[in-house]
């Protein structure tokens, strides 16, 4: 016995082997997840990744332009609203990520197996394609910071365009090689490059306070802190930059991606020691620090310069060297790159400071690619990125893919056009937000018992809240890259939902479909049944559905738009849950695959008419079954009595149950398929004679060889009711007894089918009385008119005396039949009322003996159905084409009403 076996036959496990079972199962369910390397707490792997993720490029270098367009106030507010969103989206990434094991993949893990993998996979490619442009965006302000102090330093090494892209192709490969090395060698790096940023922050504080220390420096608009400059700064002044005129959205677009750094921690969850713990806490306050110290740039340097200077020093003294309206001038909030630097106690400090927040983001983007990437390969959501998935050593880090970033990444800088996709960036993060937010609502919303977060301090309707401002900021700031976005997005869901179907991860979408079913089975019972409602539910007794492909093919074409289809496999024989799940697994993806909509179930260990009784009492309402369709029994003359009997109660149960049942008989697929056996059968019937095979009224004789070869041609005849279209091609329906009209409403899904929509379609009825013809002819089409079902022909013929061939042949079924259970003095008192209707044999074979499918109505009978059922079914049937049987219930589902 295995340790999952003995675990689970205790009945009440010890704490210890609840511990071990669940090990146990984690292994078994996590053979793709990568082995454990080095795993970083909550500062090393989530506070300081997001701080030197928020402050990047923008935060020395762009702030000052910034802040010289949207003045303080304006700044201000921009930096409130991208603090709501990040803070309600931080409150629902901790929410989910404390919900159970968060592993590698970030945001894509998280939304994909939140809400499935389609909206994961298509926010996790369009993320790694923005962190990408990150890492060149940010190695960007790496060089222009070095050029900057170089140029100081009337060193001129990269001044060319082709020197600077270098040096930013080779930084992005040396950051990619530090990326590859492992996370313990890049975590001490970032500590590093944490300190320069402070130290720089700190003097820019420092410097403002001490004020101008030089003429110069007030010609360049440094002024300290006055209550002047701080009132000048306080309003926007938007102007035109680079050919576009500057608003407040345009530059909410361009500070927005400085504070998307809150994914940095959930990006490299698989390095985590405590993923569950360490994301809110190391997210929050990197939030509280990186937003306060963003408030501080706005403000300090606001108070203390001005927006446009000459920065020439003798112009000071004259007053000139603010009045910038009639000149170009080069220093200022609005022109000088530099701005930093001049206000700060140390300048060089401000260098390094540049370097470690542009270095820190690229290099955070360039770790979060990869891992992205990997984790996506190996849940195989799109199969190009399988092969970015292998890793290597023993922490099985994902070198393709690190080869693959740092390719992109540098593409990305030779280009260079990268200002022009900024606000394609914001969109980007702002969509997985507001995915992420969506998420967790609609987690929190539907309520699954799996959903126990331990971060506590969020609400459904707040992430609902900060997914709709998400959505609306986005479009605000630029409708053509929301639009190209939603696009993407629409088209990588398309191609990733072809993996919905073999992925299961326990989605929120999932809970709401099970929850809405119930929902809607609850009221299945309140809504009355009216005629014009009827749908067909059809119990399809198949056994292993591949086993009668035409069967259920028959059973899907009319239910597929129409009804509910359950497949029924009963087994007599006991089988184990694992047998039973095979089973099932089996029949089901033969039946999704086979592109046929099915319920499926096995039911075990129970006799077939007991389980007949439990399948009948299924369902609720209008979507209860009302059909059963069972295959013809073949070798129900010469089955165990027993066997037979079990069939016959399928049929007995429906009546029981006010219930249509639905033979089909197809005669290329029965047991009788040997034209010996077939001519030996007939000689049986008696002894001086042949029975031909084909029957008319007019002739009764037919040699034997024309008997062979009609079954031939029957045999050989590939038939399918669903598979193929065909082009002519006739059907014909003999609604011969009240079967509440079940046998036109078949007809008329059957012919609006693609399958069958080309072929004549023609209805028969019967009357005994040679005068009615005309006028049975007449009320029939008129009954059809109300009906509003066409034919192509319609035609009552004039019933006959049965043949003395076809009864010959009815008598010797019924002896043979009835002989085994020395029955037949009381089925020779039930014969006399059934024999009157064999007179339909000759007809149909007259009529429809080259008819591609038969409808065929049965009388209904009040008494119990047995073996004399069967031998009128053989009698009628033998030998036609494709039957379809039908037993109507007394229910009509036609109605003559609109």
């Amino acid at each position: 016995m295995t340790e999952h076996e003995k675990i689970k036959n205790e009945s009440r496990p010890w704490i210890d082997q609840i511990q071990s079972f669940n090990e146990l199962y984690r292994e078994e369910e996590n053979k793709i997840e990568v082995s454990p390397g080095i795993k970083l707490g909550w500062v090393k792997g989530v506070l300081i990744p997001c701080l030197l993720s928020i402050w990047g490029v923008m935060l020395f270098l762009r702030m000052p332009w910034i802040l010289g367009q949207a003045g303080i106030f304006h700044s201000i507010i921009i930096i409130f609203i991208s603090l709501i969103i990040i803070l309600i989206t931080t409150f629902s990434l901790s929410a989910i990520s404390t919900n159970g094991k968060v592993k590698g993949g970030g945001l894509y893990f998280i939304i994909s197996r939140s809400i499935g993998p389609e909206f994961g996979a298509s926010i996790g490619i369009l993320l790694a394609f923005a962190n990408t442009v990150s890492a060149a965006m940010n190695t960007i302000g790496f060089c222009v910071s070095l050029r900057s102090l170089l140029q100081s330093s009337n060193i001129t090494l990269i001044d060319s365009n082709l020197a600077f892209r270098g040096l930013g192709v080779v930084s992005i490969i040396i950051m990619s090689i530090l990326c590859c090395i492992g996370m313990d060698r890049e975590a001490e790096v970032q500590n590093a490059l944490l300190i320069a940023i402070i130290v720089g922050i700190f003097n820019v504080i420092i410097g403002s306070y001490n004020g101008p220390k030089s003429t110069l420096e007030k010609a360049s608009g440094f002024t300290g802190f006055d209550m002047k400059t701080f009132k000048q700064n306080w309003y926007s002044d938007y102007r035109i930059d680079n050919n576009v005129q500057q608003s407040f959205f345009t530059i909410f677009a361009v500070l927005f991606p400085s504070v998307t750094g809150i994914q940095a921690g959930a990006n490299i969850s698989g390095d985590l020691k405590d993923p569950s713990a360490s994301i809110p806490k190391g997210t929050l306050l990197s939030i509280l620090i990186t937003i306060t110290s963003y408030v501080v740039l706005i403000v300090v340097p606001g108070s203390v310069q001005l927006r446009e200077a000459s920065g020439i020093e003798n112009e000071f003294q004259d007053g000139y060297f603010s009045n910038c309206s009639f000149r170009n001038c080069t220093k200022g909030l609005y022109n000088d790159i530099n701005l930093m630097q001049s206000i700060s106690l140390w300048p060089i400090s401000i260098y390094f400071g540049c370097f470690g927040a542009t270095i820190s983001t690229a290099l955070t983007a360039l770790i979060s690619v990869p891992k992205l990437l990997q984790r996506m390969g190996q849940d195989d959501v799109y199969p190009l990125l399988k092969y970015l998935a292998k890793g290597y050593g023993k922490s099985k880090e994902p070198y393709r893919a690190h080869v693959f970033a740092m390719v992109v990444s540098s593409i990305l800088l030779i280009i260079g056009e990268l200002n022009e996709i900024a606000s394609l960036i914001s969109t980007i993060y702002l969509s997985a937000y507001a995915m992420l937010n969506l998420c967790t609502f609609h987690v929190a919303y539907c309520k699954p018992l799996g959903w126990r977060p331990t971060y506590k301090f969020y609400n459904k309707w707040l992430s609902l809240a900060g997914a709709i401002i998400c959505i609306s900021v986005m479009i605000f700031i630029d409708k053509k890259m929301s639009t190209i976005v939603g696009c993407d997005v629409c088209a990588l869901y398309i191609l990733a939902h072809r993996k919905n179907e073999e992925i299961n991860w326990g989605s929120s979408k999932q809970t709401q479909q099970i929850k809405t079913v119930i929902r809607n089975v609850y009221k299945a019972d309140t809504i009355q049944y009216h005629i014009k409602n009827y749908l067909p539910n059809l119990i399809v007794f198949t056994g292993n559905p591949e086993s009668r492909k035409k069967l259920v093919s028959l059973a899907h074409l009319i239910t597929k738009n129409n009804g509910v289809q359950m497949c029924v496999n009963i087994e007599k024989t006991s089988l184990t849950p694992r047998q039973k799940k095979i089973c099932l697994d089996k029949g089901i993806q033969w039946l999704r695959n086979s592109g046929i909509k099915s319920l499926y179930v096995v039911i075990d260990n129970i006799e077939l008419d007991l389980a007949t009784h439990m399948i009948y009492s299924c369902g609720h309402g209008q979507i209860r079954p009302n059909i059963a369709m069972i295959g013809y029994k073949s070798d129900w003359l010469n089955c165990p009595y027993q066997d037979l009997q079990t069939y016959l109660n399928i049929f007995n149960v429906a009546n029981m149950n006010n219930m249509s049942t639905i033979m089909v008989r197809v005669s290329s697929t029965e047991s009788y398929d040997d034209q010996n056996l077939l001519i030996q059968d007939f000689k049986h019937l008696n002894k001086n004679e042949e029975i031909p095979y084909k029957m008319q009224s007019n002739q009764n004789i037919k040699n034997q060889q024309k008997v062979a070869d009609c079954f031939v041609k029957i045999k050989n005849k590939e038939f399918s009711f669903e598979k193929k279209k065909r082009n002519h091609g006739t059907v014909d329906v003999w609604w011969l007894y009240n079967d509440g009209g079940l046998s036109l409403i078949i007809a008329f899904i059957i012919k609006h089918s693609i399958t069958w929509n080309n072929c004549k379609f023609r209805i028969y009825g019967v009357t005994k009385k040679v005068e009615c013809l005309s006028e049975e002819k007449n009320k029939l089409k008129q009954l059809l008119s109300l009906y509003r079902i066409d034919f192509d022909y319609i035609d009552i013929i004039l019933a006959n005396t049965t043949g003395p061939t076809t009864m010959t042949y009815f008598i010797s079924l019924l002896e043979r039949a009835a002989s085994k259970e020395n029955q037949f003095d009381d089925y020779n008192l039930q014969k006399e009322h059934i024999a009157e209707t064999l007179f339909l044999r000759d007809l149909i074979e007259l009529h429809s003996f080259n008819s591609d499918l038969i409808i065929l109505t049965t009388p209904k009978n009040s008494d119990e159905i047995n073996i004399l059922f069967m031998c009128w079914i053989e009698t009628i049937s033998r030998g036609l084409p494709p039957c379809i049987i039908i037993n109507g219930s007394t229910q009509p589902v036609l109605t003559v009403n609109a």
